[in-house]
């Protein structure tokens, strides 16, 4: 019996930015408690490959990877903080960011190159699927944030897990570099750093 996977391809910003959206994880957590993915590293989710034959999706791989390659790196910027609302009234509250003509042009050429449908909303969760009680605890500490940093996106990371494991894990799977730009050094700055002793 052939086996199934699911990829999730992610954007991973430098470790400064994931230093600092761990310590708001870890901010909330003295708030509500722990809650699903508080470990998590910080990521721009983009794209979701559910129930695949490994084979395949292999093959897929090789070919996006020939596109992203020839794909330029970006800036981004966190710009404040926002949330979803989801069904049973369930919240994620997310690091936003800014979406600019460049960033919306370079956003849709990479959903082509992965062929892509689905609307994209780049962001980078804080915390997710919280229940409302939660979110009521949380949100004050993060509306009125004036939080704007600047990093570069120079790689799309794929990780992998099985689909029918007894309890599937994802692992790191494949890295494609966007060549282009030498990127430059994003430090977290001090202003940064004083917002979070707003909590």
């Amino acid at each position: 019996m052939t086996s199934y996977a699911d990829y999730l391809f992610l954007l991973t910003p430098p470790d400064p930015i994931n230093e600092l959206i761990g310590k708001y994880k870890k901010a909330s957590v003295k708030h509500i408690g722990n809650f699903n993915g508080m470990d998590s590293p910080a990521h721009v989710s983009v794209m979701h490959m559910e129930r695949q034959k490994p084979y395949f999706a292999d093959h897929t791989i090789l070919q996006i990877e020939r596109a992203i390659n020839i794909t330029p790196p970006v800036l981004l910027h966190i710009d404040g903080f926002k949330y979803f609302t989801h069904l049973h009234s369930q919240y994620t509250i997310y690091a936003h960011i800014r979406i600019t003509p460049a960033v919306d042009a370079w956003f849709s050429l990479l959903k082509k190159n992965l062929s892509m449908r689905k609307t994209l909303v780049p962001h980078v969760t804080v915390v997710r699927n919280i229940k409302e009680a939660d979110f009521n605890t949380l949100w004050p500490h993060f509306k009125h944030k004036k939080l704007v940093e600047p990093f570069w996106i120079n790689e799309l990371k794929i990780v992998k897990r099985e689909t029918f494991g007894s309890s599937p894990k994802w692992e790191a799977f494949k890295t494609m570099k966007f060549n282009g730009i030498k990127s430059r050094k994003n430090e977290v700055t001090d202003e940064c750093r004083e917002q979070l002793n707003l909590f």
